[in-house]
């Protein structure tokens, strides 16, 4: 007798999605057949909008191992639940077809007549086992494990939208699942895959790398991204040569009508939130000297908080030009979480270095705190000087004089530790996790700039 055949993830799309897959979606589904195989998997995988991705791993994938393992656990979490569930009914729907049993004989993986509905369904096998745990459960990430383990885990798309990304409150509460209500319920052995656009430094992979790293660093996470075009910023499992559109089927036109919207041309199309130079500031443009020039008008801007061991940062940023060429040099940073007395002693002990010939510039809150908390600022500096000055709107604005000076190359940093970080915030600007030296620098670099007659305390300069 003719041995049956095993139905491979490509084959089963293919036939079930009346669809001939492209060369990385080939490349997708032989990824994913290692779920079968191995145990303990993590991937984080990015792919483009509306280039078929869900349809492999949220609508084919449950149904197709469980062909093979009906007593597997699936969880399928999304942003909600409802987007989570119509992922499940076309699983469900694949699963009852002639084409299904055809494909995958075994008696065990046909469904339960019980307790099967669109959110919440078990094959035989899994019903058998008498545990109340369904073979596919659809999820929020605001539901929950309810108790519940998993063999295997998807996530996808865990926000509905960029602006679900920007939110810190939002992006917090998709870490909370994974890290106190997933992670806790799954074994050594559950598959997890994060399928992902990037929207922001702090998103949900975004943390992922950061707090449990990837492998190629020791960590645990296996990162694919599939860009629209590749752009040798690494991780293209298929290697394709930089400009290589990812499909055939992308249009050149809608490609290039993307590219104009840098953020989401980066986040949703190449899987990066910022480019390599950063998308608002050139960070690329900082050249790091040894030295600045003497002589030099010097502006120290702060921008405080007052949250020790986390949170926001205090940041002091002193700023020196410009020059005879037009040139704008970052002196030194000084940056910490502190509290408020160790935060006040720092300023305070800046000013004494930095002498009585640096103008201190502290930035005002709109409100009546605000007010008090300027007026306890000059106070603080007294002898010194020092300016505060209310601001308001959108951080881009205040900080779009800067950004045009250093995307021109006209800014400098001067050697030392605090170097790396200050780049990184500048690359990340405005999609990082934070963003007070950019702040603070942004006020010095106004006070240097304007260079006209302005009142600081009671000292006029």
């Amino acid at each position: 007798m003719r041995e049956r055949k095993e139905v491979s993830l490509a084959e089963f799309v293919e036939k079930t999605a009346y669809l001939k897959l492209d060369p990385w979606q080939n490349n997708l589904c032989e990824w994913l057949q290692w779920v079968k195989e191995d145990k303990g998997l993590r991937w984080l995988i990015h792919a483009p909008p509306q280039s078929g991705k869900s349809v492999i791993l949220s609508q084919r994938l449950p149904a197709w191992i469980l062909g093979f393992q009906p007593e597997l656990r699936i969880k399928l979490a999304c942003y909600n639940i409802a987007h989570a569930t119509r992922f499940s009914r076309t699983s469900r729907e694949l699963m009852e077809s002639e084409d299904y049993a055809e494909m995958f004989p075994d008696e065990l993986s046909r469904l339960a007549k019980t307790a099967k509905t669109q959110e919440e369904w078990s094959t035989l096998a899994r019903e058998r086992a008498r545990d109340s745990q369904p073979s596919l459960k659809a999820l929020g990430l605001m539901t929950g494990f309810v108790g519940q383990g998993a063999d295997l885990l998807i996530i996808d798309d865990p926000y509905a939208s960029p602006q679900d990304a920007y939110s810190e409150v939002i992006r917090d509460s998709v870490w909370t699942f994974w890290a106190d209500s997933a992670k806790p319920r799954l074994n050594p052995d559950a598959n997890v895959i994060v399928m992902f656009h990037r929207y922001h430094l702090d998103d949900l992979a975004g943390r992922l790398m950061r707090e449990e790293g990837l492998i190629e660093n020791g960590g645990k996470w296996q990162l694919l991204r599939y860009a629209a075009i590749a752009d040798g910023e690494g991780h293209d499992p298929i290697k394709r040569p930089v400009g290589e559109k990812l499909s055939p089927r992308m249009d050149d036109a809608f490609l290039e009508e993307q590219q104009r919207n840098s953020a989401v041309w980066l986040g949703q199309f190449q899987g990066v939130p910022i480019s390599r130079t950063g998308s608002f500031f050139r960070a690329d443009k900082f050249e790091i000297v040894d030295d600045a020039p003497e002589g030099l008008p010097v502006c120290r801007g702060w921008d405080m908080a007052a949250t020790e061991g986390s949170g926001d940062y205090t940041a002091g940023v002193k700023m020196a030009g410009p020059d005879a060429y037009g040139y704008f040099y970052v002196l030194d940073v000084q940056r910490g979480q502190w509290s408020t007395d160790r935060r006040n002693r720092v300023i305070r002990e800046a000013a004494e270095r930095d002498g009585e010939v640096c103008w201190i510039r502290g930035a005002q809150d709109p409100g009546s705190a605000g007010v008090d908390s300027a007026r306890a600022f000059r106070h603080l500096l007294a002898g010194y000087l020092v300016q505060t000055e209310r601001v308001s709107g959108a951080k881009e604005v205040r900080a779009d004089p800067l950004s045009s000076r250093i995307n021109s190359g006209d800014v400098r940093l001067v050697r030392g530790g605090w170097n790396r970080d200050f780049i990184e915030e500048f690359r990340a600007f405005p999609r990082g996790r934070h963003d007070d030296q950019i702040d603070a620098a942004a006020d010095a670099f106004t006070v240097l700039a304007r260079r006209t007659r302005i009142r600081v305390g009671r000292v006029a300069i």
